[in-house]
């Protein structure tokens, strides 16, 4: 049986019995998910009533609108949305995460534990940190990543808009559109493979209450290093499934999500318990098992 294969048996072991439970953990985040946007919906039409900026041609204006498509007033309700999905989001998702992490290494596993990041200021606290700290840090890499052979492609297919454009920098113009676009595709590749040198971050934080937001994902990133391309590979092994799911109505993915995320933790688990055995020290310091209850 190959390693991906061993994983996912442990993952549906793990959920026997609990899919109900999984499904109804995803359905929660997906309802404050949606009111949360509701809301912003509702705000936009309350006082977003008009067309922003007026008809002024006060220089500042041309500035907002080169820097800012919408108004003032959608600028400032996506904005305290963004901050109110932070506040109540992140923490639960992490607790989503926490819920898992505890589902596989034991059996009593209880509903509430979604909102293990609520329950004292410190988690909460760290809760919000880790995700101002993983958006920040993907984000920065992405930029780094593809605004290179984004900007290439760009360049190349803003020339082939030019009407007037001879036929020789039309043909120059198109290849660079095509070789840029395979790069962006490798680059979004590498990204991709690269950035899962964080992924451990949030199952050690659902671990220990004893270590920082930083010590996670520099632990992180230690861990992880030979097994992030492993880690993408077993990933993508689930598209298949995803594929599938308008073919079902998308009810599939109540199937699907819980599946890959058991599977995603089992596999973190392996991680952290590798290196743990070779370095015991980091056990000691971490604690190695669930903490907080």
């Amino acid at each position: 049986m190959s390693f991906y294969a061993v994983i996912k048996k442990n993952a549906r072991v793990a959920l026997k019995g609990r899919w109900g439970t999984a499904t109804g953990v995803f359905a929660l985040v997906f309802g404050v998910s949606v009111f949360l946007a509701g809301v912003e919906q509702m705000a936009l039409r309350m006082f977003v009533a008009s067309p922003f900026y007026g008809e002024s041609t006060a220089d500042y204006t041309y500035f907002l609108r080169a820097f800012f498509p919408a108004g003032p007033a959608e600028i400032i309700i996506t904005g305290i949305t963004l901050l109110l999905s932070l506040l109540i989001l992140a923490p639960l998702l992490l607790g989503v995460t926490r819920w898992f992490y505890v589902l596989i290494q034991r059996e009593d596993v209880v509903f509430s534990e979604i909102f293990h990041f609520f329950e004292s200021l410190r988690r909460y606290c760290n809760s919000i940190w880790y995700a101002v700290q993983i958006s920040a840090r993907t984000f920065g890499w992405g930029i780094i990543f593809l605004s290179l052979p984004g900007s290439v492609m760009g360049i190349c297919a803003y020339f082939l808009r030019i009407e007037n454009l001879d036929r020789q920098a039309r043909a120059a113009a198109s290849v660079g559109v095509m070789l840029a676009a395979g790069l962006l595709l490798l680059a979004a590749l590498l990204y991709t493979v690269y950035i899962k040198k964080y992924t451990l971050a949030a199952y050690l934080l659902c671990e220990s209450d004893d270590i920082s937001v930083r010590q996670a994902f520099r632990t992180s990133i230690k861990y992880t290093k030979g097994y992030r391309s492993i880690k993408f590979m077993f990933s993508l092994s689930f598209i298949g499934w995803y594929l599938l799911s308008p073919l079902t109505l998308f009810l599939l993915l109540f199937f699907v999500i819980p599946y890959q995320s058991a599977g995603e933790t089992v596999f973190a688990r392996y991680l952290v318990e590798k290196n743990r055995y070779q370095e015991p020290q980091i056990t000691r310091e971490f604690g190695g098992a669930i903490s907080g209850r």
